[in-house]
């Protein structure tokens, strides 16, 4: 990846600050449909031999003049793009390749595949992953990180996160504290408050697990016969 011109993380910017390449430009994305506005925002597919391109202007006495413009970076003739597994890089691809990159290559498998195979001395990830899963988050060797996840913003926390003030287990963190209201906070302690006594939220009525569907329909049945 040294090589190329521009290495790219397609990433959303919650899964990006616990751990990324080293060098990579982050896209700084909330969600991947703001990719595309992304790069059109960063790069131009070509420039004027001269540098720069010139926009026309209005004069005071109402003629047009030619005046510079501010131009955007000229796009890179090499790109390298990683995501997390690999399938959010291939709709990446297509989407450089039709707007003039001329060389657009993406990591294999992802980071996922990379942390599995290669080995911690000889990397260049710098961090942890963040993964959807109930591990959050994890290490070369996909060893579980130690990154855990706000339930009230889906964000990863860190250790560091969680001794924060704002960090309350299952209501806020960091992150999102200022961004809630007082009335979502008690929804979410109220939640939590069903979560804790009965395993599920809503109640012992709610959320049941198939077995005991299983079990009552059978129960129903034998009282019919």
């Amino acid at each position: 990846m040294q090589s190329l011109k521009v290495v790219i993380d397609v990433r959303n910017n919650y899964e990006t600050i616990i751990g990324k390449f080293k060098g990579a430009v982050d896209s700084c994305t909330k969600a991947f449909r703001e990719f595309p506005s992304w790069v059109d925002g960063q790069f131009q597919p070509s420039e004027p031999e001269n540098g720069h391109t010139e926009a026309n202007a209005n004069s005071s006495d109402g003629s047009t003049k030619n005046q510079p413009a501010i131009t955007k970076p000229k796009t890179p003739p090499r790109v390298a793009m990683y995501c997390t597994g690999g399938i959010r890089c291939e709709k990446a691809s297509s989407y450089l390749l039709s707007k003039g990159f001329e060389e657009v290559y993406h990591l294999e498998g992802g980071i996922l595949k990379y942390l599995e195979e290669v080995p911690e001395k000889e990397s260049l990830w710098e961090g942890e992953c963040f993964v959807f899963d109930k591990r959050v988050s994890v290490e070369h060797g996909l060893v579980q990180g130690n990154h855990k996840l706000c339930y009230g913003c889906k964000q990863p926390v860190s250790d560091a996160d969680m001794e924060a003030p704002q960090w309350e287990y299952g209501v806020s963190c960091p992150y999102c504290y200022s961004s809630k209201s007082l009335q979502e906070k008690e929804r979410a302690r109220a939640r939590q408050r069903q979560f804790e006594t009965w395993g599920i939220i809503g109640g012992p009525d709610k959320g049941r697990k198939p077995d005991t569907i299983k079990q009552n329909h059978t129960t129903q049945v034998s009282n019919l016969l």
